[in-house]
């Protein structure tokens, strides 16, 4: 039996009011679930760490790095 099948076999002899928030709630989950965007390998987080460590941004001493980044902004 699948998941969804179970489902309906427990829903089936609820109260109505009952089985309206169920299916707020399933129609909730499934927004979610169409609104997520994919994410690729390429685009997470985690394939960026060390990604700095050769920029010439971040090369120096701190206070140097600190002027060029505040230079940026002006």
């Amino acid at each position: 039996m699948t998941a969804a099948e179970k489902l309906y076999e427990a829903v089936q002899y609820l109260p109505e009011p009952v089985i309206a928030e169920i299916l707020d709630f399933a129609e909730f989950l499934r927004s979610k679930v169409r609104n997520k965007p994919e994410i690729s390998s390429d685009e997470l987080l985690v394939d960026l760490i060390g990604g700095l460590e050769n920029s010439v941004t971040f090369m120096g001493e701190s206070s140097a790095i600190q002027q060029r980044l505040r230079n940026e902004w002006r």
